[in-house]
C-alpha cells in the first residue's frame, strides 16, 4: 500500500506491448477530495451515470472518474488488465475481445457504464455462479480514501492479495470506501464453443432441473428460469459443448447471445414494467419463494428478480426467511422512505460500520446512497 507521495518506481510497473489512449487525472481527483475533507463537504460520486436504478440518489456536489480513462496496462499473454476506473465497459470489453479474451463475470456494459460503476456495483452477469463475482478477478485496486490519500491495495498477480483484502472490499461498496481509481483484473479467454438449451418445466420459477443437472460434470455457464422455461447454456469446447447438448437435451435457442444480453443488460421484455423491480439473493437450491409478483430467476437459482406492489418491509422479510437478502432496482420511483437495501443490524452492522469509519471517517463518499444506517 502506498500513497501518491510515493509511487511505484517507473521500472517496477508492468508496461504494455502498445500505448492505449486514456487520461490520467489522479491528482485532479485528490485534489479535489482533499478540499472536500477541508470543507467537510460530501461527494457523490459518478461515472457513466448508467447505474441511477441502484442506491438513493443523491444531492451532493459530484465527481465525475469520466475522464480518469484509459488501460494502464495490458499483456494478453499474461491474463490481467489494468485499466482506469472511468474506462467504459464498451471499451473494455471491445479490446478483450480484439484478443479473444474476456471478463470472466460478465459484466452488463449498460448504456455508458464505466468498469468502476461495475465494480462499485459489484456487478455479475449470467457467468456469476460458474466462473465467480466480480470480487474474485480482481487483483488489485488504487483508490482515494477519506484522507484524501491514493492508496495502492493489492497488485497483478494473485500471490500479491493476501492478508486483508481491501481491494474487494471495494467490489459493492457503492463508492462508500473511497473513489475508485484503477483496477487491476484477471481476464480469460473466450470460449471455443457455445450453445444455449430450452426445457419446459412443469411448474414455474423452480430451480429443480437446474440443481439436478448442476451435479453432473457438465460445462454449464449459465442457467435461468421464466416462467415455466429453463435456460441452460454451455460453455467450452465444440466437443465438450456438443457432448453435453446430447447430455441435457431440450431445444437449441436461436439468437442465444441477444438473449443472455438481454439479461445481463436489464433489457429482457420482463424488466419493462411500471411495477417495482427487487432483487433477492438466496442460495441456488432455495424453494420458490412465496411472494406475489412475477419472477426471472438467474444464477441458476441464485438471483431472483419479482416485480410487484408489495412492501418493502414484506420482501425483506421473505428474504430473511430463507438466508437471502434484498435490494430494489427501482430506486428512482421509491418514496424516500423505503429502504433500497436490506436493513443490517446485529454484528453485521457493526462490522461494516467499523470499515466505513476506517476508509472515510467523515462520511464525505456518497452519503445516503448506501446502507444509510451507516451513514451515523
Amino acid at each position: 500500500m502506498s500513497d501518491t507521495d510515493n509511487p511505484a518506481p517507473a521500472e517496477n510497473r508492468p508496461t504494455s506491448s502498445q500505448n492505449w489512449p486514456g487520461q490520467d487525472r489522479t491528482d485532479q481527483l485528490v485534489e479535489r477530495v482533499q478540499q472536500a475533507i477541508t470543507d467537510n463537504a460530501p461527494l457523490n460520486i459518478v461515472g457513466g451515470k448508467s447505474k441511477s436504478f441502484l442506491g438513493r440518489s443523491q444531492t451532493a456536489p459530484s465527481l465525475s472518474t469520466l475522464e480518469h480513462t484509459g488501460v494502464v496496462s495490458y499483456e494478453p499473454t499474461e491474463l490481467v488488465v489494468t485499466v482506469r476506473a472511468g474506462t467504459t465497459m464498451l471499451e473494455l470489453t471491445q479490446l478483450l475481445a480484439q484478443h479473444g479474451q474476456m471478463l470472466p463475470f460478465e459484466p452488463p456494459v449498460l448504456n455508458g457504464g464505466t468498469i468502476g460503476g461495475v465494480l462499485a456495483c459489484g456487478l455479475s452477469g449470467p457467468a456469476r455462479p460458474f466462473a465467480g463475482s466480480a470480487r474474485d478477478f480482481v487483483l488489485g485496486m488504487r483508490v482515494i480514501n477519506g484522507q484524501g490519500k491514493a492508496l495502492r491495495f493489492g497488485g497483478e498477480v494473485m500471490k500479491n492479495v493476501a492478508g486483508y483484502d481491501a481491494a474487494r472490499l471495494q467490489v459493492g461498496a457503492f463508492g462508500t470506501l473511497g473513489v475508485l481509481l484503477e483496477t487491476s483484473m484477471k481476464v480469460l479467454p473466450l470460449p471455443e464453443a457455445q450453445l444455449t438449451l430450452q426445457h419446459e418445466l412443469q411448474s414455474a420459477n423452480t430451480t429443480d432441473g437446474i440443481v439436478k443437472l448442476m451435479r453432473q460434470p457438465l460445462p454449464i455457464s449459465a442457467a435461468a428460469v421464466i416462467g415455466t422455461s429453463q435456460f441452460i447454456r454451455l460453455s467450452g469446447s465444440a466437443s465438450a459443448v456438443s457432448a453435453a447438448a446430447r447430455t441435457c437435451g431440450g431445444e437449441e435457442v436461436e439468437n442465444a447471445d441477444a438473449f443472455w444480453q438481454s439479461i445481463r443488460e436489464y433489457e429482457h421484455p420482463f424488466f419493462s414494467s411500471e411495477k417495482a423491480l427487487w432483487r433477492i439473493s438466496v442460495a441456488e437450491y432455495v424453494a420458490p419463494i412465496e411472494l406475489d409478483g412475477d419472477w426471472l430467476i438467474d444464477w441458476a437459482g441464485g438471483q431472483r428478480f419479482i416485480k410487484t406492489d408489495l412492501e418493502a418491509e414484506t420482501i425483506y422479510a421473505a428474504a430473511a426467511a430463507v438466508k437471502g437478502h434484498a435490494s430494489c432496482y427501482s430506486a428512482l420511483q421509491m418514496a424516500d422512505s423505503v429502504a433500497l437495501f436490506q436493513p443490517m443490524d446485529g454484528v453485521m452492522r457493526s462490522l461494516q460500520k467499523r470499515v466505513r469509519d476506517s476508509f472515510d471517517p467523515q462520511r464525505l463518499f456518497n452519503p445516503g446512497r448506501f446502507h444509510p444506517e451507516l451513514d451515523a
